[in-house]
C-alpha cells in the first residue's frame, strides 16, 4: 500500500532546489538524461547562476542595479513593417481558428523568397515539383518564438548520447548549457589572438579529427554506434566578440564550411545579428548562400536583436527538409504550434518588397550609427576621450560626458585605470564589448585580494551595484586574463554613471602582494614537498615521535607529488613569489552523503616565513575557491598538541565540532576537526 504524502512535500523532497525563493535569474538547469554538465559548461552555468542570482542581495526589489551584461539591444522603436503586419492580422477575424504546426503557407513562401535574395540555393535539390530554380520551397522553413527553443530542437534532433557539438570560446554561454541540456556534449574550440578571434579553419578540422579519433577508440561500438561531432555552431556575427564574417572574409566562410562538409558535420549558422553589422558593405554572408552548403547548413535567423522586438520572441529556421519536417513533428509533439502573430511579424521584417527595403535602408542606416555612437562613448569612457579619433564625434560624446556628471567628469575623461579593450577585439557588429580588467588581479580593496573574475564581480557589486557577465560566462580562451563582456545598448546616463561609478572603485585599490596565489604546477612539486617536511619537523617537533619526524624523505615525498599531480592539480593552490613557492593548500571535494562537503586537507607556509599573512590568504583563496563550487562546508583535522595552528583556525573561523584518533607511525594521535561555514566566511571576507 502506497504511503500517504502531502503532492507538495512530496515535490519538494525530490527536488529540494524549488525550496530557496530565487530573485534574479531562473535555475540553468540540468542534463535532460541527469548526467552532470561537463566541466567546461558547468563552469559556465556556475559563473551565470553567479551573475544573475548569487551576487544579488536581498535589496534588488528595493534598490535596483546596473545590469551590464543583459541582452537587450538598444531601446529603439520597432521595425515598422513588423508592427503594421501585426496590427493587420489583430484586426483580422480570423484568430478564432489555430495556426498550423509548420506555419501559414504564404508566410514561408514570402520568408523563402527573402532568403534567396539573401543568396541561400540549394545546388542539390529534392524533385519535388514545387522546387523552385534555387532548388528550394517553402518545406525548408519554419518558424517558433525564438531561435533559442529553435536551438534546442536541432540539438536533440541531429545528436545521439555521445555525440558532439563544437562551439568556439568566446560564445554565448546559454547556447553551449542549452547543447548539452538537450543531450550533446560540448567541446570547445578556443579562439586565438594570433588569429584575430576568427575561427581558423585549420584548427576547426584538427579539432574535429581530434575528438573523432578519440570517441572511435573509447566507444568502439559499445552503444552500438560510434559518437562522433555532429555540428558546429558559426556564430556570425559573432556573440560576444562583434566579429563578422562578410564579403571580406568569404574565403574564410567558404573554408569553415568546406572543413565541416568533409567530415560530415553540420554548420549551424547563427544569424541573428546580421543586421546590425555596422558595415553595411560587409553584412554577415550566410553560409547557406555558398555553393554546396545549403543541405549541411541550418540557419537561425530572428527579430530579438535586430528589430527592436525582443519580447515578441520570434525566429526561423532554414534547414534541408527532412530537418525541417523533423522540427515541425517536435514542435507538434511539444506546443501543438507557434503563435500565427510570430509568423506575421517574421513577414514584415524579412520580405523582398520595394515599400520593406526603403524602410530597411533609413531604419538601419539611423540604428547602425547609434550603435557605433554609443561603441564610441563605452570606448571613451574605457580609454579616455582621446581614444576617440573623429574630431566631431569626440566632441560630442565630450559634451554628453560634461553635461551628465558635470564637474565630476573629470574623473572619467581620461578612463578606467587598469582596464583596457583587448587588440583587434572592437566590435562589428551587435552591442556588446570585450573589456580586459587582467591587470587588477592580485590588486586588493579592503585588503582582501581581487584573485578571481568571481572576486571582481563582487568588488564592482560592493562598491556600486554593477555587474556583468565575466570570462567564465562566455568560455573566454585564456583562464589566466580577466574579461568582461559588457553591453552599450543602454542610455548615456546609464552607461555613463556605471563606467563613472568604476573609475571611482578602481582608484580605492591597493596594490599587490609581491607573491601570487595560483593552481599549482608541476614545476612546483619539489619546493611543495620541502615546505611539507619542514613544515612537519617545525610544527610536530616533541609532539610526533623524532624517529618518524627525521625519516621524512624529500625526494621521496616529491615522487610522491609527482606521481598524484594528475589527479590533485585543480585542488592545490599555491603562494608564488617569483618562481620561489612560499605556501600552498590543498582541498578536497566531498559528495552529498558526507557531513560535511569539502575538507581543507593541508595547509603550509615556509618556516621562515611564518606569521605575515600568507596562510590566512591561501585559506581565503581557498574558501572563495570552494564556494565556486557550490561547496557550504569545510571541515579540517588538526592535532590536539598543535597549539599555533588550532589558534589559527580558531581566528580565522573554524569551530571545533569534532575528534578523532589517528596513527602516524607507531603512534596514536588525537585530533580535532574545525568545521567552517563558507557561505558565511565567503560574505564576510567579501571587500
Amino acid at each position: 500500500m502506497l504511503k500517504k504524502s502531502n503532492a507538495i512535500d512530496r515535490l519538494l523532497r525530490d527536488n529540494p532546489e524549488l525550496g530557496e525563493r530565487r530573485f534574479g535569474l531562473p535555475s540553468v538547469g540540468s542534463r535532460l538524461d541527469l548526467e552532470g554538465f561537463n566541466p567546461i559548461v558547468q563552469n559556465i552555468a556556475d559563473a551565470i547562476d553567479f551573475y544573475g542570482y548569487e551576487i544579488r542581495d536581498e535589496n534588488i526589489t528595493i534598490v535596483k542595479d546596473t545590469d551590464l551584461g543583459n541582452g537587450n539591444p538598444l531601446k529603439y522603436k520597432p521595425f515598422p513593417p513588423c508592427i503594421e503586419e501585426m496590427k493587420k492580422h489583430l484586426d483580422n477575424d480570423e484568430l478564432y481558428s489555430y495556426p498550423y504546426t509548420e506555419g501559414d503557407d504564404n508566410i514561408r513562401k514570402i520568408l523563402l523568397d527573402y532568403i534567396e535574395q539573401e543568396g541561400f540555393i540549394n545546388d542539390r535539390p529534392y524533385s519535388y515539383d514545387d522546387i523552385d530554380e534555387k532548388g528550394l520551397s517553402v518545406h525548408n522553413i519554419t518558424f517558433l518564438p525564438s531561435t533559442s527553443i529553435i536551438f534546442n530542437i536541432i540539438v536533440n534532433i541531429i545528436s545521439r548520447p555521445g555525440d558532439v557539438i563544437i562551439v568556439p570560446g568566446p560564445n554565448y554561454g546559454l547556447f553551449t548549457i542549452r547543447a548539452e541540456r538537450a543531450g550533446a556534449e560540448v567541446e570547445l574550440l578556443p579562439l586565438d589572438k594570433e588569429d584575430n578571434y576568427y575561427v581558423n579553419p585549420n584548427k576547426l578540422a584538427a579539432k574535429i579529427d581530434e575528438i573523432n579519433d578519440s570517441l572511435q577508440k573509447v566507444y568502439n561500438r559499445r552503444k552500438g554506434y560510434v559518437p562522433r561531432v555532429v555540428a558546429f555552431l558559426n556564430m556570425n556575427p559573432s556573440n560576444p566578440t562583434g566579429k563578422v564574417m562578410g564579403k571580406k572574409n568569404i574565403e574564410l566562410l567558404k573554408n569553415i564550411g568546406e572543413v565541416c562538409l568533409s567530415r560530415g558535420v553540420f554548420v549551424i549558422d547563427d544569424l541573428v545579428y546580421r543586421d546590425i553589422t555596422f558595415d553595411k558593405d560587409n553584412i554577415a554572408v550566410p553560409m547557406s548562400s555558398i555553393k554546396g552548403m545549403f543541405r549541411n547548413t541550418i540557419s537561425l535567423f530572428g527579430l530579438s536583436k535586430s528589430y527592436g522586438l525582443a519580447s515578441l520572441r520570434a525566429g526561423f529556421v532554414v534547414a534541408d527538409e527532412i530537418i525541417i519536417r523533423e522540427i515541425i513533428n517536435r514542435i507538434f509533439q511539444g506546443m501543438d504550434s507557434s503563435p500565427s502573430i510570430t509568423g506575421h511579424a517574421l513577414k514584415g521584417a524579412f520580405n523582398t518588397t520595394k515599400e520593406r527595403q526603403m524602410v530597411y535602408d533609413e531604419y538601419f542606416n539611423d540604428l547602425r550609427k547609434k550603435y557605433v555612437y554609443k561603441y564610441n562613448l563605452l570606448k571613451a569612457l574605457v580609454e579616455g576621450i582621446n581614444a576617440i579619433n573623429d574630431k566631431e564625434l569626440r566632441i560630442k560624446i565630450e559634451e554628453k560626458l560634461k553635461s551628465t556628471l558635470k564637474e565630476k567628469s573629470k574623473y572619467i575623461l581620461n578612463g578606467l585605470p587598469y582596464v583596457k579593450i583587448p587588440v583587434n577585439l572592437e566590435p562589428e557588429a551587435g552591442f556588446f564589448a570585450i573589456l580586459d580588467f587582467t591587470e587588477i588581479k592580485g590588486m586588493k580593496y579592503n585588503g582582501r585580494i581581487i584573485s578571481s573574475e568571481r572576486d571582481l564581480l563582487k568588488f564592482f557589486y560592493k562598491t556600486g551595484r554593477i555587474r556583468f557577465l565575466v570570462g567564465q560566462s562566455i568560455c573566454w580562451p585564456n583562464s589566466d586574463e580577466m574579461i568582461g563582456r559588457v553591453t552599450f545598448a543602454i542610455s548615456d546616463e546609464e552607461l555613463i554613471n556605471a563606467f563613472y561609478n568604476m573609475e571611482r572603485a578602481l582608484e580605492k585599490l591597493e596594490d599587490k602582494e609581491d607573491y601570487i596565489i595560483r593552481f599549482n604546477k608541476i614545476e612546483d612539486q619539489s619546493q611543495m614537498a620541502r615546505i611539507k617536511i619542514d613544515g612537519w619537523r617545525n610544527a610536530y617537533d616533541k609532539i610526533i615521535a623524532s624517529k618518524y619526524l627525521k625519516a621524512l624523505d624529500y625526494e621521496e615525498q616529491t615522487q610522491r607529488y609527482y606521481r598524484s599531480f594528475d589527479e590533485y592539480k585543480d585542488l592545490v593552490l599555491v603562494a608564488v613569489k617569483g618562481k620561489e613557492v612560499l605556501g600552498y593548500s590543498c582541498f578536497d571535494l566531498k559528495e552529498k552523503s558526507f557531513k560535511y562537503d569539502s575538507e581543507l586537507v593541508s595547509l603550509y607556509v615556509k618556516k621562515d616565513i611564518l606569521n605575515n599573512g600568507i596562510g590566512t590568504n591561501l585559506l581565503n583563496e581557498t574558501i572563495k575557491e570552494l564556494r565556486s563550487k557550490n561547496k557550504k562546508s569545510m571541515i579540517v583535522w588538526c592535532l590536539s598538541d598543535n597549539q599555533p595552528a588550532l589558534k589559527f583556525y580558531e581566528k580565522n573561523g573554524g569551530i571545533r565540532s569534532e575528534e578523532k584518533m589517528v596513527k602516524i607511525g607507531n603512534e596514536i594521535y588525537k585530533e580535532y576537526g574545525y568545521y567552517f561555514d563558507l557561505e558565511k566566511l565567503d560574505n564576510e571576507n567579501s571587500f
